[in-house]
């Protein structure tokens, strides 16, 4: 420990009183091999498949969450569309092959967009 690949972050209130300080140590991994990323299963907190999405930016995005989508499908379902045409419909409507690829931000926003249109304009504010 100590060195030259140490690294300190400091936090400090505005008058420069010591908050918090931590200690990173860096160590290199020499392995041939490059790690393996494991997927983790859903921990339940409603956050979709916990994968983010990564934009052509840069820019990283949630995915849909689990409420958003069962939400999704009642929207479809109360205009007709249900089971695998609402699939359907929701991978057409966000150019997806898979709704895991959907982001929280674009559920969001067709949410907005199909209460709006049975609303005739107003939401409900319930998403």
């Amino acid at each position: 420990m100590g060195g030259k690949d140490d690294k300190v972050l400091e936090f400090r209130t505005d008058s420069g009183e010591l908050l918090l300080r931590l200690k990173m140590i860096v160590k290199s991994d020499q392995t041939s091999e490059p790690q393996k990323e494991e997927k983790k299963p859903n921990s339940g907190n409603g956050g979709g498949n916990g994968e983010k999405k990564e934009s052509a930016s840069g820019a990283v995005y949630p995915p849909m969450t689990d409420a958003q989508k069962r939400y999704l499908f009642r929207l479809l379902a109360a205009n007709g569309i249900e089971n695998d045409a609402a699939y359907a419909e929701l991978k057409k409507t966000f150019g997806v092959d898979s709704l895991k690829d959907i982001t929280k931000l674009e559920a969001s926003r067709e949410i907005e967009k199909r209460l709006a249109a049975q609303k005739g304009g107003a939401t409900n504010g319930r998403i």
